[in-house]
This record gives C-alpha cells, structure tokens and sequence, in this order.
C-alpha cells in the first residue's frame, strides 16, 4: 500500500499501542481518524500529528456504542475521503476470578473487545474494498493462552481471534487484508495496572512498528498473524 496520502481509522488511540500506531501512521504520511472516550488525550494526539506536519482528526466516543461506531467510519470518508486501513485496538481487561466476575464486567469486556470489533469492522468493509485495505486486529497472546483470574479478558481474545479468521477467509478476494497482531506483555497502563520494572516488556512502539511494517509489504502477501513476544521476560509471555 501506498502509505502517503492513506486513510486510517485507529480505535483506542487515547493511549498505549493506539496512540503509538496513530502518531507511527502520521509521521508515514497517513490522515488518522482517532477514536477514544477520552477527548482530552485525544486532542493532544491531534496536535502532536500536527506539529509533525501530519493530519488527523479525533473522534471522541465509546466503541460500544453502535452510534459511535458508525460515526467513526463515516468521519474518516468525510475528512479524508476514503478509508483503507482499520486498526481495531481498543480493548479493556480486569482481573477477577470468574467467581467474582459480574454480567456488567464480563458484557464490558465483551462489549469492547469483540463486539465493537464486529461492528466498526462491518461498517468499515464497504470503504476497504474500494481498491484494497487492510484490517488489523490487535489481541493478545492471551487469546491462545489461559491466565487465571482473567478468564472473560482471554475469551474475547479468544473470539477475536477466530472472527478475524473467518472474515480473512470472506475478505481475501476482494483484496482487503486481515492481520491479528498478538502481543504478549506490553508496557502500558492497561487493566489499571503498570510494572515498576517495564524494561523488559514490549513498548506500545514495537506493536505500531509492525503495523506499518506489514502495511509495506507487497500487495499480493498477506500475512494474516503476528505473535510478538519480549525477548527476555521477567514473569510471563
């Protein structure tokens, strides 16, 4: 894909891998739809694009609701006249055995991870196929590996994982790509927790440097998973 002159729409960017990918995308001379519920540190985001010479608007709002969803796709045609890339970032976790977990925690998780996925991604089709584009699903190494006391984090990873699947079958054809990006353990904010010793970890830079790597490569090779692990881990993969 020809990255200058590109349309991205990137869910999550407030923050971690999502912010990472958008100013990754920016500075390679994609227009960036930001999406998050924090406007704030989404208009910080837009400047720092700016300040770069880049362009992106942000989208404020909440993946889990269908509107918001719709909106996004929608703004990104209208600032930038089209769409071809789709990063589905946005997630959420928590740690609680399954003894512990509520219907309103588990329908949150699910709700991020997976459904809003189904929809931005449904929304988005139409636009990628108009010559081309590229899905990118970022889960988690815990959608293939359980970890107790996270059981409805790793199930939606694990949906995840198996939709992007199923649409890179249906999709494949049309010439649109589908990429799920697993990680292991990431230095970021996420699940409320942060390590007093990161080193060791990926940075949310590494998981924006695979993004862009794979949007470099030939038209006709699709690699449709990517499993990143840190080098050296302290605790876990």
């Amino acid at each position: 894909m020809e990255l200058r002159g590109a349309s991205a729409l990137v869910t999550g960017a407030g923050r971690g891998i999502g912010r990472a990918t958008c100013l990754a995308l920016g500075r390679a001379g994609v227009a960036v739809t930001a999406v998050s519920r924090t406007a704030s540190e989404l208009d910080s985001l837009v400047r720092e694009i700016a300040r770069e010479k880049g362009r992106a608007v942000a989208q404020p709002g909440d993946v889990r609701d269908p509107a918001v969803c719709a909106a996004a796709v929608t703004r990104a045609r209208e600032v930038h006249g089209r769409l071809q890339i789709l990063v589905n970032n946005a997630g959420v976790g928590a740690h609680a055995p399954v003894a512990e977990t509520s219907d309103e925690e588990w329908a949150r998780i699910l709700d991020t991870n997976l459904t809003a996925v189904f929809r931005l991604t449904r929304a988005a089709l139409p636009q990628l196929g108009d010559g081309g584009g590229h899905v990118f699903m970022i889960s988690s190494l815990a959608g293939s590996n359980a970890i107790a006391g996270m059981a409805a984090y790793c199930a939606s990873k694990a949906a995840l994982d198996h939709f992007a699947r199923c649409l890179m079958l249906e999709v494949r054809h049309q010439g649109i790509k589908v990429t799920t990006i697993a990680p292991g353990s990431v230095d970021t904010s996420f699940g409320g927790e942060r390590s007093g010793d990161a080193g060791w970890m990926l940075r949310p830079d590494d998981v924006a440097g695979a993004v862009l790597d794979l949007l470099r490569t030939r038209d006709e090779a699709h690699t449709s998973r990517v499993e990143m692990r840190p080098l050296r881990p302290s605790k876990r993969t």
